[in-house]
């Protein structure tokens, strides 16, 4: 009896800390600046998983994989980006969070389509001339944030489990 109670006990702490590092790393993305469309933000999922029998559960984190690109320190482009995602990005994003489209001596009636297109080129371009992109120490949000919510679970998990512990050597004590 005292073991499928420390299971769930175990369980539901993995479930809580696990969830709350999802909460933590969405934070850190909004402390770093680095929301721009939500994706990245909105795609993290977590599985709790465990054995019956067995005083042991895991938590994973999943996020898209282009959220460790946006942790990289310095990031190399090789060639020009395609097109046709840039275009893309610009439409989700809006053309109102670009300053200037240019027009090319308005030879044409502007439309949302053609400034996307004219946008996504000249960030291409840019990116084939400057292939190079740094981060700020404050924009880098992976590695430091796993490593501060690790120290903070840790210290939960022990304060926990010495509560169950007691509970349940108090228990054994009594005959229960």
């Amino acid at each position: 009896m005292i073991q499928d109670e420390l299971s769930q006990e175990i369980i539901a702490l993995t479930t809580e800390i696990t969830r709350e590092a999802v909460g933590y790393f969405q934070r850190a993305l909004d402390r770093g600046n680095l929301v721009l469309t939500a994706d990245l933000k909105s795609s993290f999922e977590y599985h709790i998983t465990y054995q019956a029998g067995q005083l042991a559960a895991a938590g994973e984190i999943h996020f898209g994989a282009y959220g460790r690109l946006k942790d990289m320190k310095r990031l190399n482009y090789v060639g020009m980006p395609p097109i046709d995602q840039l275009e893309t990005y610009i439409e989700k994003i809006g053309l109102d969070k670009f300053a200037w489209v240019n027009r090319f001596g308005h030879r044409k009636v502007p439309t949302t389509r053609s400034d996307a297109r004219h946008i996504a080129w000249a960030i291409a371009m840019h990116r084939k001339k400057v292939n190079n992109v740094g981060r700020r120490p404050n924009q880098r949000w992976y590695n430091r944030t796993k490593a501060d919510f690790v120290n903070v679970m840790r210290r939960r998990m022990l304060d926990r489990a010495q509560s169950l512990v007691a509970k349940a050597l108090k228990e054994q004590a009594e005959g229960k």
